[in-house]
């Protein structure tokens, strides 16, 4: 273990295999929307910015808190109606009810179609018209019972009246012009007449006046039709400001109702009326010219027949037809079969049994005997050549039975054939017959058709007419009656207090929309925020090992978080307190952040060798990532496991190691590769076994160049060679070059990032362009100095480093 350290490595990404299983199961883990990890992901964004979630919470509930406090209180007046068909019952059941309040079509619902009649602009346009106080009249700041007598031109203008109340009387003042009256009586200004009956509570207040086109959608605005579950009554509601002004308004709408509903039901009757007495006036006429056409033929032909003859013969061909097709059936079928008997070969047992079946042959009685003949000797033959003492088929007896059994199939068919023969014969005289009983029909007297055609036409222009007189006088009756099909169940009542304010639900309301708008301005600035943030986003996003995670450092000369600090060997049991608050691994070993250098090491130590690895590269895609921190905690921990370590500090341009350990940064690396110093000269010794350092040295004109030169690249292997590991501190890799052309000279090339900090676009580029020169990237560190990770974790940091031990 003193010689070299090997790390496990995909010939491709370059994981470590201990941490590798690991990160392919997080990448190949499902990460759709709607997953419970999504879901604790919101409620960690959630808590984590609880304070924006809570100041819009707060004032959500507050908007609406004020909100409900400044509204007005709204009354609701409520009336019933009743869905039935008084016209029917006044009529004795003649009216006819329109079909849009019976209902005729599939799956519609009558009352419901009335409740959307109810809620129409012609009722509301009616219930303006009636009722102007509270819709196109509108009083604020006083009662609305104070006014009475209230109307309104049909094209008055919107326009307002501010009022004072006096002892005697009152001012109504606007733009245009100042009006004085007395309490009790009528003023008219502006198109609106009313009266003031007398003096309100208030000192003031304003008279509105609306359009009617605005009277009407605020009244559709305010009211509110229900039915009631399973009846044919409909609640009818409408809120208002105003007590008074609700229950005028409601009982206006249920009155306008009832009538639009009756004058719509007679207008409908009355245009039935009009349209049937216009059709009973063509059909009359109809009726006179059809009996005066009928009356002028018979004179003219002198013939008063009837139709009788006629439908003898017409039901005489029907006879015909019908014999002849049951003839014709019975040929076919016969046919059929005597043609399948002679069309094969051999004995047609079946075929004859079935053609003795037909109806036809079964009457037949030369047929029948041949069957039977036929029948007993193909018995006779089977009682011979069947059972135990059977003949052969050359029996001289079988041979004779064979000869005659085919005599009387031959004989059976052409009785068949004669049979259809016969057949042939009625069909051909049945068409003769019918043939002249065609003639016979053809030549019967025109003139019976002529009348026939004219006493139908006289019928039918009767029945007509006395249908429609029927309808006419049901019509006359429906437009005489005066009611609709809606009778009022109840009048509004004066509302006593208001419905509420809804204040509660409106705070809650307000906090919830607070919450719903605070969680997604969360979850939006969390979306925005590009940075690494935790482990996982580093295997996720990178797609390179997430070696460890190093936690907020504690201060120097404090207890660490995980017990007291350790003397370091070779200090004779003096603690030691010159070292800075960075080399935790060295000043405060009991530490967390300590522990999870260790736990850094531990996982590089026991990794599965197949690449061997003595220079590593410690770099970050941006400055202030803290990768100087970690090269130098990371190289005491491997001196403190018994190891010879080099550190080497190249970041040439912002030298930080000689700080860290307290060394004079000249001579340096700087001054070894310039061949000023020996390496004797360069290598300065710590405090710490086993670590070694080189400074920067002094800052040269060139760095980038004097880092690629062969010299640099013969003097990192010969320092390999001197020590077990080599650890090399680089500058950022946006910020210079350096770390690329060192990279590629390393065997390792580690990366640390900067939670909260480093970003992941910026995190993606740097591995591109180590991956371009050659560089091996063997995972990445996650530093937290501001105590970002367990905001996106839920985990303890010791315990998440001593589980990531290999081999633990």
């Amino acid at each position: 273990m003193s010689e070299l350290i090997s790390f496990g490595s995909h010939p491709e990404s370059g994981l470590t295999e201990p941490v590798r299983p690991r990160m392919v199961a997080a990448l190949e883990a499902p990460h759709g929307p709607g997953e419970a990890g999504d879901l604790k992901e919101i409620l960690g964004v959630m808590r984590r910015r609880r304070g924006l979630m809570l100041l819009a919470a707060v004032s959500g509930a507050a908007i609406a808190g004020y909100f409900a406090y400044v509204a007005k209180p709204v009354y609701l007046a409520s009336a019933s109606v009743r869905i039935a068909d008084a016209r029917r019952a006044m009529s004795g059941g003649i009216a006819d009810a329109p079909r849009d309040v019976l209902g005729s079509g599939m799956g519609v619902d009558p009352v419901l179609s009335q409740v959307q009649v109810l809620k129409s602009r012609e009722v509301a346009a009616t219930a303006v018209r009636r009722q102007a106080l509270g819709l196109t009249v509108y009083p604020d700041g006083f009662p609305a019972a104070d006014m009475r007598d209230v109307r309104a031109d049909s094209s008055v203008n919107e326009t307002a009246f501010a009022v004072e109340f006096g002892e005697a009387g009152y001012t109504l003042r606007n733009a245009q012009q100042t009006v004085h009256a007395k309490y009790g009586e009528p003023v008219t200004v502006a198109g609106v007449s009313f009266t003031i009956i007398g003096r309100p509570a208030h000192s003031s207040g304003m008279i509105g006046v609306l359009s009617s086109a605005s009277a009407v959608g605020m009244l559709l605005d305010g009211v509110d039709a229900r039915p009631r579950k399973s009846t044919d009554v409909v609640d009818v509601t409408y809120r208002a400001n105003d007590p008074y002004v609700a229950q005028q308004v409601a009982n206006a709408i249920v009155a306008s109702y009832k009538d639009v509903n009756a004058n719509t039901a007679q207008q409908q009757s009355r245009r039935r009326r009009e349209f049937i007495q216009e059709q009973l006036k063509q059909t009359d006429s109809l009726f006179a010219d059809a009996t005066m056409a009928l009356s002028d033929y018979r004179s003219q032909v002198q013939v008063y027949g009837s139709d009788a003859r006629v439908a003898a013969e017409a039901t005489g061909m029907m006879s015909l037809d019908a014999t002849r097709e049951q003839l014709a059936a019975d040929r076919n079928t016969l046919q059929s079969l005597l043609a399948s008997l002679q069309t094969g070969a051999g004995a047609h047992t079946q075929k004859l049994d079935a053609l003795m079946a037909s109806p036809g042959i079964a009457s037949n009685v030369v047929v029948v005997g041949l069957y039977g003949g036929y029948s007993s000797l193909r018995a006779r033959r089977d009682s011979l050549t069947t059972g135990s003492w059977s003949a052969a088929r050359s029996n001289p007896d079988v041979l004779q039975l064979d000869t005659l059994i085919a005599a009387s199939q031959a004989s059976l068919i052409s009785a068949v054939r004669s049979d259809v023969d016969a057949l042939d014969a009625r069909l051909a005289s049945l068409d003769a017959l019918r043939s002249r009983n065609s003639a016979q029909m053809q030549r019967l007297p025109a003139v019976q058709a002529v009348e026939a055609r004219l006493l139908q036409r006289v019928e039918s222009a009767r029945k007509m007419a006395d249908q429609l007189r029927e309808e006419y006088q049901r019509a006359r009756i429906s437009e005489a009656v005066e009611v609709g099909q809606v009778e009022i169940v109840d009048l509004a009542n004066e509302p006593n207090e208001p419905i509420g304010r809804g204040t509660m639900f409106r705070v809650l309301t307000g906090l919830l929309l607070g919450l719903m708008a605070g969680g997604g301005a969360a979850v939006l600035l969390e979306r925005l925020n590009t940075t690494i943030r935790r482990r996982e986003e580093i295997e996720q996003q990178l797609h390179v090992s997430g070696l460890a995670i190093i936690p907020q450092m504690a201060q120097n000369g404090r207890v660490g978080v995980l017990g007291t600090r350790l003397r370091l060997p070779g200090q004779k049991g003096r603690r030691n307190r010159a070292q800075p608050a960075a080399l935790v691994t060295a000043s405060e070993f009991g530490s967390a952040s300590a522990e999870a250098f260790r736990t850094l090491r531990t996982n590089l130590l026991f990794s599965q060798s197949i690449q061997k690895l003595r220079t590593i590269v410690i770099t970050s895609p941006s400055p202030q990532d803290g990768k100087t921190t970690t090269a130098a905690n990371l190289a005491v921990t491997f001196a403190q496991q018994g190891m010879r370590v080099l550190l080497i500090d190249c970041d040439l341009r912002k030298a930080r190691m000689h700080t860290l350990f307290q060394i004079p940064r000249e001579p340096g690396f700087s001054q070894l590769l310039a061949k000023q110093n020996t390496i004797a000269e360069v290598i300065r010794t710590t405090t710490v076994d086993n670590l070694s350092v080189i400074p920067a040295g002094l800052l040269p004109a060139n760095p980038s160049e004097l880092l690629g030169s062969s010299t640099a690249r013969s003097t990192i292997e010969s320092l390999a060679a001197d020590f077990d590991i080599l650890i090399i501190d680089t500058p950022p890799v946006h910020a210079a070059a350096d770390a690329l052309i060192l990279g590629s000279m390393a065997d390792g090339v580690l990366l640390v990032l900067r939670a909260g900090r480093s970003e992941r676009d910026a995190s993606k580029e740097a591995l591109q362009r180590l991956s371009n020169v050659g560089a091996h990237v063997i995972g990445a560190v996650l530093n937290d100095p501001d105590h970002k990770v367990p905001e996106y974790g839920s985990y303890y940091y010791y315990y998440d480093y001593h589980d990531e031990k290999v081999g633990a």
